[in-house]
């Protein structure tokens, strides 16, 4: 037992200072919330605005890509936090009165905005809706303030938020006078940075310097997900969203193989045994990396390279790298005569919608709603059953707690947990006792303030798997000192708020987290594998008559499948929390799961742009054979999709068909038609071989490698249960 657990404390001591150490970029960010929070605080202080730390929340939440970005996400909360307003100000007047239509009005506004929460398509809408509505339900439940103060202090809940979007944007435009380049791309551009670095070691037969190690070390600890947090909740269009989130994937993944790549060296003695041939691959690979580098900070579309022939080497990973780089031009993948579907079919669509596509359809949506009621409304019982006013925030805790999509329930338990300890009593109720009866002035609160701020800011950047807890802690703080104009002496009422934050937690946690809920690895294989039944359906619908339909299908699951990569990657976190007997079994299918879906992310970009240049020319409107040759590639696309669906869910999968073969056939094809015409082949026909080309490169790999970890899996797991059975993937191919 003792050494378990001094194994644990290192374990966590490693985890703390890999997701905690500083990265370029990450102390312009942190510098801009706390200032942004501060400025706010003291306005709300100054002028004694009512509800003041959702004003100083949101400071923290709003997207920080790029100026524009932040304008129209401040845009977008604060006329959702007024809609939210509104409808509390006109649905509770009339149902104030009787206590049962007053209990009733609060589990419906509860049910209601959990379930918008979960419909509503954008993240920077939905929020604030539930913030504006939930938040004022403590305000309406008093009876010692009369109709008129309880009204005013519902408006300036409303107007503490829109101050805040106001400080938060002018501070981002401050701060990009002083430093232009982006977060997105400078983050990108680091972590290439970091592995061209290491591959000119290697070809130059020098030292690789301790920061650039270190920083690739940060790099696959801290992983992508503030990088993917900034592109999805941008202002971009779902297409370039779709784009960046596979550039990304891909990014993230090459730091992986960089930094096994440099351990392989150190474990095989250095650098001095790498072989002339090798020193040659890794000074090509560091100079496209480079040229890549350049491209994205320029915002131009980077330049295609062909995937490698897999060649001999005696550097191992050094094969992955370069077919990893390989396919991130892919994920722009547009040929030479591109020009004409800047207005494709596929880009144009209908506006963006309000509501996702399921939004009456899916009973998830009314089980997410469901679950987050009863937490809630559980709370809301408590607090007027005990009469215990104090314990109010336990409502709004509910609500910003189901905000949070990282990992299983045991995974937010601990960051909401720890998260509220730290902020309510270390630096809440710390702060009343040993700090605040020494100061006096506003000025000595705002060093306090930015202090926790910065902290809970810093926290709040780190990846995925301890990012939260820093949202938490700055919401524990907030609730304590920033509901008075004064300095909160009183620890009792100090108290009652941490209590609320807590019973808040503890109702979500038995509540919200345990029903509907299934096995984290179970949850990601399932979804993992819908995503390439519905990769499969994507590859079809080109075969459809009616193009309209088609191209409208498309559209939706292109949509369903970028918001199944995040599915996966959410409950691939939520493994880790797993110590069960057949722990290290899971962790080795997570890994492979991983290290699939960039490859699946590859193939939807090219396979929406092959659709792009078939929605112009469907496949009926080509010369006979042209056309049956193409139908064949999809129909083996659709086929290999469903056999790896089959793998991984570990059904009896039937053999996949060749799909370099109909690539080929595809090709000689074309070819043919124009060589009996006496024709070139044309642009936009050279475009389409080389798209098919492109798949099949992606494609039929990844199915061997698929194909090879659950064969072997069934092999060693024996007479092991079927469950585990699906959950022993092999050291397969890649190892």
């Amino acid at each position: 037992m003792p050494a378990a657990i001094d194994e644990g404390g290192k374990w966590f001591w490693n985890f703390l200072k890999h997701e905690l150490s500083p990265y370029p970029g990450r102390a312009w960010v942190v510098g801009r919330m706390t200032i942004s929070a501060t400025i706010f605080m003291i306005l709300a202080e100054t002028f004694r605005i009512p509800g003041a730390f959702q004003g100083a929340i949101f400071t923290l939440l709003i997207s920080r890509e790029n100026p524009t970005a932040t304008v129209l996400s401040g845009f977008r909360t604060a006329v959702a936090f007024l809609i939210g307003t509104v409808y509390v100000v006109f649905s509770i007047r009339m149902l104030i009165d009787d206590p049962l239509t007053h209990f009733l009005w609060a589990a419906g506004t509860v049910f209601l905005f959990f379930y918008l929460l979960r419909i509503i398509s954008d993240y920077g809408t939905a929020g604030p809706l539930g913030f504006a509505a939930l938040g004022a339900i403590s305000l309406w439940d008093g009876t010692t303030v009369n109709v008129e103060t309880r009204l005013e202090n519902t408006l300036w809940l409303a107007g503490g938020v829109v101050l805040s979007m106001v400080v938060t944007v002018v501070v981002e435009y401050v701060f990009r006078g002083v430093h232009p380049t982006t977060d997105l791309s400078e983050g990108l551009a680091d972590r290439l940075q970091a592995v061209e670095s290491i591959l000119r070691s290697v070809a130059e037969d020098r030292p690789l310097d301790s920061e650039t190690e270190k920083s690739l070390s940060l790099y696959v600890s801290v992983g992508t997900s503030r990088l993917r947090r900034l592109i999805l909740r941008s202002g971009h269009s779902e297409q370039i969203k779709s784009q960046m989130s596979a550039v990304i994937a891909l990014t993230g993944r090459l730091n992986d193989i960089a930094a096994s790549f440099r351990l392989a060296l150190v474990e095989r003695g250095g650098q001095a045994t790498v072989e002339a041939s090798d020193r040659a691959r890794c000074r090509r690979l560091a100079d496209e990396i480079e040229a890549l580098r350049k491209d994205l900070m320029q915002r131009q579309l980077p330049t295609a390279l062909k995937i490698p022939q897999p060649q001999p080497s005696n550097l191992p990973f050094l094969a992955s790298m370069e077919s990893t780089v390989a396919l991130i031009p892919k994920a722009f993948a547009r040929g030479e005569s591109a020009d004409h579907l800047i207005h494709a079919p596929l880009d144009e669509g209908p506006p963006a919608r309000m509501l996702v596509a399921d939004a009456f359809s899916n009973p998830a949506h009314v089980q997410f709603a469901l679950r987050g009621t009863l937490a809630a409304v559980v709370c809301y019982i408590a607090y007027t059953a005990f009469d215990w006013p104090g314990l109010s925030t336990s409502v709004i805790t509910c609500f910003i707690t189901a905000l949070s999509t990282i990992g299983s329930s045991r995974q937010k338990q601990v960051l909401r947990l720890g998260g509220a300890l730290i902020g309510g009593f270390i630096f809440g109720m710390g702060a009343q006792v040993f700090v605040l009866p020494y100061l006096d002035t506003i000025a000595g609160f705002t060093v306090l303030f930015a202090v926790v701020t910065a902290i809970s800011a810093w926290i709040q950047t780190a990846s995925a798997r301890l990012s939260y807890l820093g949202v938490q802690l700055a919401l524990a703080f907030y609730l304590i000192h920033l509901q008075e104009f004064t300095i909160q002496t009183s620890l009792s009422i100090a108290r009652d708020r941490v209590f609320g934050v807590l019973l808040g937690l503890v109702s979500m946690g038995l509540f919200f987290d345990l029903l509907w809920m299934k096995n984290p690895l179970a949850e990601m294989q399932a979804v993992f594998a819908h995503n390439l039944e519905m990769f499969a359906e994507l590859a079809q619908q080109l075969l459809e008559e009616d193009q309209v339909k088609a191209i409208r299908r498309i559209r939706q699951l292109r949509d369903q499948l970028n918001s199944g990569f995040e599915a996966v990657r959410a409950q691939s976190d939520a493994v880790l929390l797993d110590f069960s007997s057949s722990r290290q079994q899971k962790l080795r299918l997570r890994e492979d799961i991983r290290r699939w879906q960039p490859s699946i992310r590859t193939l939807l970009e090219v396979q929406i742009t092959s659709a792009q240049y078939l929605a112009q020319r469907p496949l009926t409107d080509l010369p006979e054979s042209i056309a049956q040759a193409g139908v064949d590639f999809e129909k083996d696309i659709a086929c290999v999709m469903r056999a790896m669906a089959d793998e991984v869910s570990g059904k009896a999968a039937m053999a996949a068909p060749d799909v370099r073969m109909s690539a080929t056939r595809f090709r000689e094809e074309i070819r043919k038609y124009y060589r009996d015409l006496g024709a070139p082949v044309p642009p936009q026909a050279s475009d389409l071989i080389g798209l098919t080309e492109s798949i099949a490169s992606i494609l039929a790999p990844l199915y061997e490698d698929i194909h090879a970890t659950f064969a072997s899996a069934s092999k060693t797991a024996g007479a092991q249960s079927p469950l585990l059975q699906k959950t022993v993937p092999s050291s397969g191919a890649h190892r």
